[in-house]
């Protein structure tokens, strides 16, 4: 996957550019730098403010008159986060820079390569100046198992969202069973609840049934013997 970018093209490249034109041919985009420096960049800077690194070219393409895709792959055994990308011609000119005040574009990680990818725009430049000047063989089979190494860890990260996905998905449907258990155990706890309370209202009536009975019956027994 690329990542899209829009630098700021500088007055040194823009001069380069000029020069190349003079001459009947384009200007050839060599290497990547990366640095960790965030900030707006500017149209008069030379270089980068804190370059930790530079990188051939390793492929590339053009995507249209003003637009080029960049391939390029990051080693070494310095981890940094890089804020800061500069794009250099063939005779060392900084092209083009993008940075940001407060985001980083991506991070390098100690004793790993990392596959850069950049889309880069070049709006602002006359069409088809620019060419690429990528390494012979571009990304060759001796970057393969680094290449896939990263490629499995990107994919085995997904991985472990989709599992964790899973689980938050089993955990929910759990307490949704253990809700209608809840709620089923106290409407079966209210019926239970309901009969006990009729069968002690029909006990209270059969209780005084049975003592109006009584006393109906001493009440003609004692007629009785009054009446003997």
């Amino acid at each position: 996957m690329s990542t899209p970018l829009q630098p700021v093209i500088t007055k040194a490249g823009l001069a380069a550019i000029w020069r190349a034109d003079n001459t009947g041919v384009a200007a050839e985009i060599t290497h990547v730098v990366l640095g960790t420096a965030g900030y707006t960049p500017r149209t008069d800077q030379k270089s980068l403010q804190a370059q930790v690194a530079k990188y051939p070219i390793a492929g590339g393409e053009r995507l249209s008159s003003t637009q080029i895709h960049l391939t390029a792959v990051a080693d070494g055994e310095r981890a940094f986060w890089v804020r800061e990308v500069g794009f250099l011609l063939s005779d060392g000119t900084l092209l083009a820079v993008w940075s940001h005040p407060t985001e980083a574009l991506t991070y390098k990680p100690a004793d790993a390569d990392l596959l850069l990818a950049y889309d880069v725009s070049l709006a602002a430049l006359p069409a088809d100046s620019v060419t690429i000047n990528s390494i012979p063989g571009g990304l060759n089979l001796t970057l393969a198992a680094p290449l896939a190494a990263q490629a499995s860890a990107l994919i085995a990260e997904q991985l472990r969202g989709l599992q964790q996905q899973d689980q938050i998905v089993d955990q929910a449907a759990r307490q949704r069973i253990a809700g209608e258990q809840i709620a089923n155990l106290m409407l079966r706890m209210k019926a239970a609840e309901k009969r006990q309370n009729e069968d002690r209202d029909g006990l209270l009536s059969a209780a005084v049934s049975n003592a109006a009975g009584l006393i109906a019956l001493q009440t003609l027994v004692v007629q009785h013997i009054h009446g003997a």
